[in-house]
This record gives C-alpha cells, sequence and structure tokens, in this order.
C-alpha cells in the first residue's frame, strides 16, 4: 500500500511514517498543500491522510477539490478538531473517515486497509488505442510510449479520469494554477504541446475542444 501523508507538524508526521512502515506501508510525505498536489498528480496513491490545518489551507477545502478533479484516493482526514459539525463539513467535502487527534496509531491503519479495500483506485485505464498506467506514470498510443511533461501529464490524466466527460478550462486552470491563475494563453499553449504528442503522429483525434465549454478526451465514431 502507498499512502501519502499531508501534516505541518513534523513530529507527529515522523511517528505515523514510522509506524506505518513498520506495518509495511509505504508512505510519501507533504507538510503543505501544494507539495501534496505535486505528488498527487505525478503518483497513484492507495489512501491520503490529510491533516485539516495546513499552512498553505485547509484540508476541508482541499478535499473538496481533489474529489471534484477526480482524485479516487480515499482520503482519511486529521483533526484536533472533535465536534459534530465539523466532522459533518469533512464528510460532506468527500473525506471517507475521520480521526481526532491524539489518536492511536494501530487504529490509523487499521482504517487505511478498510478505506483502501473500499474504494481502490483504479491504477490502467483504455480510451480508444491510448493506455494510461496510473501506477507508473506513463501513456502508450498503439503500444508507442509517449514522452509528456509534468503538465501535460497533469492534463491528460485528469482529462482520461473524466472521460468522456467534457471539462472546463477554468477547471484544468485551477488544476494546474490553484493559487494564481496565469493569462489565458498559457492553458493554450500547453495543449498545444499536448496535442502534438497525443494526437498529431496518428490518425484519429482523441483530444477536442468544445466550443464554449471545454475540452474532453474520447474517441468520436463519427469522426471523418
Amino acid at each position: 500500500m502507498l499512502v501519502l501523508l499531508v501534516e505541518d507538524n513534523r513530529l507527529l508526521a515522523k511517528n505515523i511514517i514510522q509506524y506505518l512502515e513498520l506495518n509495511g506501508i509505504e508512505c510519501d510525505y507533504a507538510e503543505t498543500l501544494e507539495r501534496a498536489e505535486e505528488s498527487i498528480f505525478n503518483s497513484t496513491f492507495d489512501a491520503i491522510i490529510l491533516d485539516l490545518n495546513l499552512p498553505d489551507g485547509d484540508g476541508i477545502t482541499a478535499c473538496q477539490r481533489w474529489k471534484e478533479q477526480c482524485i479516487m484516493a480515499p482520503i482519511i482526514m486529521l483533526t484536533a478538531r472533535s465536534n459534530l459539525q465539523d466532522r459533518l463539513s469533512g464528510f460532506e467535502a468527500g473525506a471517507d473517515d475521520y480521526l481526532v487527534k491524539p489518536f492511536a496509531l494501530a487504529e490509523l491503519v487499521a482504517r487505511l486497509k478498510v478505506v483502501s479495500q473500499r474504494r481502490p483506485s483504479p491504477k490502467r485505464l483504455t480510451i480508444g488505442d491510448l493506455e494510461f498506467d496510473f501506477g507508473a506514470h506513463q501513456v502508450h498510443r498503439q503500444g508507442q510510449e509517449l514522452v509528456l511533461s509534468r503538465t501535460g501529464w497533469q492534463i491528460l490524466s485528469f482529462l482520461a479520469r473524466r472521460s468522456p466527460e467534457t471539462v472546463e478550462r477554468e477547471e484544468i486552470e485551477r488544476l494546474l494554477w490553484p493559487d494564481s491563475l496565469p493569462d489565458s494563453d498559457s492553458l493554450r499553449s500547453h495543449m498545444h504541446l499536448l496535442r502534438r504528442v497525443v494526437d498529431k503522429p496518428f490518425e484519429q483525434k482523441l483530444i477536442h475542444t468544445i466550443r464554449g465549454v471545454g475540452l474532453c478526451l474520447r474517441v468520436e465514431n463519427n469522426e471523418a
């Protein structure tokens, strides 16, 4: 099992990581939401342990955003807040479980095992002749590996998880630049580079622009 721990208390994080590893659970660590999102969009986790209060934002908002972006890994929230309304807010944001500090590390391990089995994250996906291996962070088309930039992978994997749905441009921009949106040409430039790798060398287009709405990744059966 591979878990991402998002916690700014380094002493607590160290204790959690050591205990998880003693129980055969591999753990990546991020002490801010920014670093957590870098990890989330470059790896596939079996579960995420998310502290509620972080230096660059709150866990509830982050949890809601990740679920909207179709991050499939189940999320366990950690917090010192114990009242019912706080727990309900966490569940409404998409959390799969909730642990109030202080907690027993053995209970955390037990809950990780339960949530990871309840909703496993898909590690492979095929759209037309495009094959994703999220665990290996690779994508192939017609057997040929496509070499993508970090941003290209983020966009393409996001569209893949939402396929065949159309994704609004604003959603993609929030994914790439959660703190401050760049000028309007930035996404267009990334999409141009992505299409050169994914579509240009092949006969059939898979990335489509839906005018006035956004972008989608799907097979168009009526395409000439």
